[in-house]
């Protein structure tokens, strides 16, 4: 395989402890040369589906790169950890808990796996708390530095892999019921809805939607930037990565109205103009 510039890094680390610099440490130390991309490392803690939407939605903005992501709540369990050639050549590493696996759709699919094992393209112990950096981070470099990833481990079927699940926005009396997949640091509140999902019950740009979340109801304009309505007013607006978003300007909808990946929200077009 090719060598490969750059690795694409995500996790739940933060950035208080040493762990994504004791990461970039390793992976220096085996491969000097090659760039790391930190996509964040501020993913909710443990939330899988979370790291899994944000490595999918950056893919087409990165260079082309090994995806190193470690959102890991099973460390030291039963779950795989995992190195994967995808049908478009592209190389991902992490566990085998579904955080690779829309991204390898995107890249046309798994067409190989291995299992990472203590080897000499591991660090020579490896703690089972910290395998992103025994583990995982050399695979990594190793991968970017144009080892073969049949080196790296045992081959897994990829038809058992991991995967998770965007949940569906279901269509119902005249409105749409979506779910909360992502809320970002403004506390705007990403949904696994598109713009088409939503004007196929009614919606259109420049007119107001009822939103419903839990015991709360509002009419919200449908509009397209921040800057449609004043300071500290609701918005529902398609995001930068085309998926529909509901935010306060300027403020912090998730905060204030207490929303969290995985909760429902309901859209129904209503007649009324902004």
């Amino acid at each position: 395989m090719a060598e490969h510039k750059f690795i694409t890094f995500l996790s739940d680390f933060g950035l208080t402890d040493d762990f994504v610099g004791t990461c970039h440490g390793v992976i220096k130390k085996i491969a000097p040369e090659v760039q790391i991309i930190d996509l964040t490392h501020e993913i909710t803690r443990h939330h899988i589906l979370e790291g899994a939407i944000v490595i999918k939605n950056t893919l087409p903005y990165m260079p082309e790169s090994v995806i190193l992501g470690v959102v890991d709540p099973g460390v030291g369990g039963d779950r795989k950890p995992l190195a994967i050639r995808t049908v478009q050549d592209r190389y991902l590493v992490g566990p085998d808990n579904g955080l690779l696996s829309l991204a390898a759709d995107a890249l046309g699919g798994a067409d190989q796996a291995v299992e990472l094992a203590c080897s000499v393209y591991s660090l020579p112990e490896v703690c089972k708390t910290f395998e992103g950096r025994d583990l995982f981070s050399p695979a990594a470099a190793h991968l970017a530095r144009g080892v073969a990833i049949d080196k790296l481990g045992a081959p897994v079927d990829v038809d058992t892999l991991e995967r998770v699940t965007l949940p569906e926005p279901l269509m119902a009396d005249g409105g749409v019921t979506a779910t909360v997949v992502y809320t970002d640091r403004f506390g705007n509140v990403q949904l696994n809805l598109t713009r088409s999902e939503l004007e196929s019950v009614g919606a259109s740009l420049g007119k107001n939607v009822e939103v419903i979340h839990g015991d709360e109801r509002w009419e919200v304009p449908f509009v397209q930037s921040f800057a449609d309505v004043d300071q500290e007013n609701i918005l529902v607006y398609e995001d930068s990565y085309k998926q529909i978003s509901f935010a306060v300007n300027q403020g912090d909808a998730a905060r204030v109205f207490q929303i969290t990946p995985g909760s429902l929200m309901r859209f129904r077009a209503v007649q009324s103009r902004i």
